[in-house]
């Protein structure tokens, strides 16, 4: 069950002006004392000539990884997902404030089990979803106006954005959603969790930022049924991502030929 099933929790660790002890330590004794489960932490170094190895010896169930030089977030989680794991694989980013004690939101619809066309089926990853930014008055009556065309022409009416997270952002969310399906209000979120084995169902081919996207729209070819839920609101600014393997995706998507059933939890380290 999702609910006793055990957390590896993986951290990319790229290049900043900040030292990510603070964040680091926090997210550690938030898996120790509020995740109330077994867990292991992995950090990748991404090439980011910090210091980390005393720091990854502090740190309870936690294991340091090292790329020799910058290879982007999908490549680091190429690097952890190679390793042991548990059966729940999850991730974050120290590039914005995600805050540790969300995490129980994303294991709670994880393993979440609704009936689909008179079938059974059960949420195999969860998203989480930046809020706490104000839309813009212009956006705003864009989507006011946006929302009355749909009820009006379409029968139905858009969920309403839980908060502003640029243009960029959101157009790259609508892109993905009108062209692939992929459902994510916040396709960029470095905050998710999976059951593992969905990694048996095809590799993640992205270095980039792209990872977050092609993951979820993997799934949703896939038919798997995913969810996305509201993180704790921050005003900070929204981190540029690059996708820099976008086209090279989406024109040649890679899936294994052999589908397990992604229900199915990976055996436990």
């Amino acid at each position: 069950m999702a609910a006793t099933d055990p957390v590896t929790l993986i951290v990319p660790i790229r290049t900043s002006a900040e030292s990510p002890e603070p964040a680091l330590r926090a997210w550690s004794e938030f898996l120790q004392k509020g995740l109330g489960r077994e867990y292991d932490l992995i950090l990748v170094d991404d090439g980011s000539q910090q210091s980390l190895d005393e720091l990854a010896k502090s740190l309870p169930h936690t294991r340091l990884l090292k790329h020799d030089q910058p290879r982007g977030f999908g490549a680091c989680l190429r690097t952890a997902l190679a390793e042991p794991t548990h059966p729940v694989v999850g991730y974050t980013s120290l590039d914005y404030p995600y805050t540790p004690s969300d995490l129980p939101k994303l294991l709670a619809k994880l393993g979440e089990s609704t009936e689909i066309y008179g079938e059974m089926k059960t949420v195999v990853a969860v998203s989480g979803c930046r809020t706490g930014r104000p839309v813009p008055v212009f956006w705003k009556m864009v989507g006011q106006i946006y929302r009355g065309f749909c009820r009006v022409v379409l029968g139905n009416v858009p969920q309403r954005i839980n908060g502003w997270l640029g243009f960029r952002e959101h157009t790259r969310s609508w892109l993905l959603w009108a062209t692939m399906g992929n459902p994510l209000m916040d396709v960029n979120s470095a905050f998710k969790v999976y059951y593992r084995s969905v990694f048996d169902q095809f590799p993640i081919q992205s270095d980039s930022d792209f990872a977050h996207a092609e993951i979820f729209t993997k799934l949703t070819h896939l038919l798997a049924l995913v969810d996305e839920v509201l993180l704790s609101p921050s005003t900070t600014a929204i981190p540029r991502t690059w996708w820099q393997d976008y086209w090279h995706v989406i024109k040649d998507a890679k899936f294994h030929t052999k589908l397990p059933d992604l229900t199915k939890p990976s055996p436990t380290v």
